[in-house]
């Protein structure tokens, strides 16, 4: 093994490298390139991993879905496994927690979920989407982390994410707690932690911008420790360092959580809503990523996607009306359509459990264009699978099981 040699992982849209290589120098480590689809047994003479931020796979889908699901993580699973620690900033947090490693449940189960930012002010949503800016985060003393130390300063650091909302269920959010595993809290500038925005930038759980998994050496973190100006990220990489040097490595653990099996119930649509699905007029690259993911983990299907708008409380001349807003779609490129169906193929739809964009949709129809009657929009993707042939039910369980149309912590998926 390389003593003090950092490998950083890039996918196709990772960025931020020149920043992560400055800083892995500054801190007294080694930083050697890794890309997802060089040789993944390269990767064990590495002394550490940095996942880098970004946009892999330009997002499609979800954040960090389709990287997860490469071969290369597999092997930094198993790396992680005997104890080499793992950092993944912002996308790369969103790869190590659609991965399974970040909280690192048993048979590294997807258990938590980075959602779409929700900043919030007395329980009411002030704003979602991107957002980038400066905020202080601070470590959690109680944590056993390679990435933190007893009695660390409060950093100031960037953020700049869309889907940076720490999601978990109850009986997990508990446990979570109870094992400290939530290593940097975003907090004022004098350490105290407020809930609401804008110290709590993106809504996520405990005001957390970093979990670890239960041994420490894994951790997702949402803000940009390698974009600080004055040294303030420096903490974080000093503690990586300072881990690869000790003589006592972290011993491996995992979670044993109960996780959530998938289950796909039928579609039910309100007998008073009206729906509206759109199309592309141009290649749908997001459709075709999808498809190559599928298809790479063992499947032979053709994808197509079709946004989906679920509206209820106008009519339907009213809801021509709504369209004609061009709110719900771009028709430069996109137009309203309908589905085909044929026998060789399944539909799926995915929606978010809180449906952010549906919710901003909605309000810009009733506010800007004084859609009064509108009185509910869902938003979603149907997610159209042609098997050009029998419709093998291991597949569809393998397409299902990959999550890559929903995350079953902060999304629902049913078949449509």
């Amino acid at each position: 093994m390389m003593n003090n040699s950092i490998a950083y992982i890039q996918f196709p849209g990772s960025n931020t490298e020149n920043e992560t290589i400055n800083m892995i120098k500054k801190c007294g480590m080694t930083p050697h390139p890794h890309f997802w689809n060089d040789n993944p047994e390269d990767l064990g003479k590495y002394s550490g991993y940095i996942i880098l931020g970004g946009f892999s796979f330009e997002d499609r889908s979800r954040s960090g879905i389709i990287a997860s699901l490469e071969p290369v993580m597999d092997e930094i699973k198993k790396q992680a496994q005997t104890g080499k620690p793992v950092l993944g900033i912002c996308n790369g947090a969103q790869i190590l927690v659609e991965s399974g490693m970040v909280p690192g449940n048993n048979n590294f189960d997807t258990v938590i979920a980075l959602a779409d930012n929700k900043r919030v002010v007395k329980n009411n949503i002030v704003g979602t989407g991107y957002y980038n800016t400066w905020c202080y985060i601070k470590p959690n003393p109680k944590a056993n982390s390679a990435f933190t130390k007893s009695g660390g300063d409060i950093l100031r650091v960037p953020i700049a994410h869309a889907e940076g909302r720490f999601m978990l269920d109850k009986d997990l959010s508990d446990l979570v707690m109870n094992k400290n595993l939530t290593t940097y809290q975003y907090c004022k500038e004098n350490g105290e932690v407020v809930g609401d925005f804008p110290v709590n930038p993106n809504g996520s759980f405990n005001n957390a911008a970093a979990i670890s998994n239960l041994s420490g050496n894994v951790m997702a973190m949402m803000p940009h420790p390698e974009r600080t100006i004055n040294g303030e990220g420096n903490y974080i990489f000093e503690n990586l360092k300072k881990y690869i040097n000790s003589s006592e490595k972290l011993s491996y653990k995992s979670l044993n959580f109960e996780s959530k099996k998938i289950k796909v119930g039928k579609f039910e649509q309100p007998e008073d809503s009206r729906e509206v699905l759109i199309s592309t007029i141009i290649a749908d690259n997001e459709a075709l990523s999808v498809e190559k993911c599928i298809n790479m983990l063992g499947a032979n299907v053709k994808i197509k996607k079709y946004l989906h708008y679920e509206v209820i409380g106008v009519s339907e001349k009213e809801l021509k009306k709504v369209l004609e807003t061009d709110v719900l779609f771009n028709p430069s490129k996109e137009f309203v359509s309908n589905i085909k169906r044929t026998s060789s193929k399944k539909h799926f739809i995915s929606r978010s459990h809180d449906d952010i964009h549906g919710q901003s949709l909605l309000q810009t129809l009733q506010t800007r264009f004084s859609f009064e009657n509108l009185s509910s929009l869902k938003s979603g993707v149907v997610w159209e699978i042609d098997f050009s042939g029998d419709i093998r039910k291991k597949d569809v369980d393998l397409i299902l099981n990959s999550h890559i149309f929903a995350n079953p912590i902060s999304q629902v998926c049913h078949e449509y």
